[in-house]
């Protein structure tokens, strides 16, 4: 706890420089998209998404059916008694940097898996949308979340809150929920009900894609990352999935990260040129290696808003990869977004929405500790 806490006050520290001593979190350009732009600004600037609200869209309609609470009250239990839920109906977030660091698992940090339960308790749903696409095999998206579902799992995370969690792989293209077992169930996709069907009519969504010209996507992609390993003499070799293309070190090798950017930024400039490229994507630079995927994470927001009835300005975006080589980047077209630059920020920024929606955090900490001797007399 005393290693949280500095974590913490290190955080809260590189805010308040940024931000001065009147610390408003909710009202602070920290909180609104990079590049957030009125119709009278720049051509060519993004476009600007929804303003935040902290009623959670009360009064809003979000164009689909509401699935994103079970609870009649939207109390999940946890605050029986006290004043409604202040903040967004449903936050999505980033995996690697934002819940765990860069290419490891969720696995020990507490204090996030408690923000993020209490968050459930609370109605609110959570998603994360993430990079990672392993298609439906659930089992390797639940080794990347194994600390926090093992945390739901001690801490009795009831059913009807479980099943406000969800997990985004292929950043648009493999829905899953988490069930009362707290392990993660692919959604259905088809038929009704069905997630692809129940939002097909967004244009860019999965439901329209054609196969062929995915292949065609990954096939222009493919060469253009196999060409810069050529020219850029890299030591790197590339895979191919379903629905993305990567550039990976070989073993025991590393690939300096503007070489990454390089690829990247040549990707994209090919994709954007070719008029038989019609798709969404993203081209990103992961840090240790760089991707193509076929969508993005604006359509996976989306969808996910349609799917669940949330509107724009109900939802919020935590990530770290907000640079145009950034795989965050796209999701600042549908929703605010917060760019944080670790784990330990996003560990701050839950705590601060938590608490400027009227959420206690005393009494918890005894949730921590139960779980923590619980994990030991596991690991001993």
């Amino acid at each position: 706890d005393d290693d949280d806490d500095e974590e913490e006050a290190r955080a809260l520290k590189r805010w308040e420089s940024q931000l001065g001593e009147d610390l408003d979190l909710l009202n602070t350009p920290v909180l609104k998209p990079v590049g957030m732009c009125s119709s009278s600004d720049a051509p060519g600037a993004p476009p600007s998404p929804p303003a935040f609200d902290l009623d959670g869209g009360a009064g809003s309609s979000g164009g689909g059916v509401d699935r994103s609470t079970s609870s009649a009250d939207n109390s999940g239990g946890e605050s029986s008694g006290r004043n409604p839920f202040r903040g967004p109906k449903m936050i999505t977030f980033d995996g690697d940097q934002t819940l765990y660091s860069d290419g490891a698992n969720f696995e020990s940090n507490l204090r996030l898996a408690l923000y993020l339960y209490l968050l459930l308790r609370n109605g609110v749903t959570v998603a994360v949308v993430t990079a990672a696409g392993y298609e439906y095999h659930t089992e390797k998206y639940e080794l990347r979340l194994s600390g926090l579902l093992a945390y739901f799992r001690d801490c009795g995370l009831p059913s009807e809150d479980c099943e406000r969690f969800y997990l985004f792989g292929g950043e648009c293209n493999y829905l899953l929920q988490l069930g009362k077992d707290y392990k993660l169930h692919a959604v259905k996709e088809y038929g009704p009900g069905g997630w692809l069907t129940s939002t097909k009519y967004i244009e860019e969504t999965p439901g329209n894609w054609d196969d062929n010209e995915v292949n065609a996507l990954l096939d222009i992609a493919e060469e253009c990352m196999s060409k810069s390993v050529e020219e850029q003499n890299l030591r790197a070799r590339l895979i191919r999935k379903k629905r993305a293309v990567g550039l990976v070190p070989k073993a025991d090798e590393s690939i300096p990260r503007e070489a990454l950017d390089e690829t990247i930024l040549r990707v994209q400039a090919e994709l954007q040129r070719r008029s038989d490229v019609s798709l969404p994507f993203c081209a990103f630079n992961g840090g240790r290696d760089a991707w193509v995927d076929c969508g993005n994470k604006r359509v996976g927001v989306s969808i996910l808003q349609s799917y669940l009835g949330v509107p724009n300005e109900a939802t919020l975006h935590i990530g770290d990869q907000f640079l145009n080589t950034g795989n965050d980047f796209a999701a600042r077209e549908i929703c605010p977004c917060v760019w944080i630059t670790s784990p330990e920020e996003t560990t701050y920024i839950l705590k601060s929405i938590l608490r400027l929606a009227g959420v206690s955090l005393d009494g918890h900490g005894a949730t921590d500790s139960s779980v923590a001797a619980s994990k030991k007399a596991k690991d001993g």
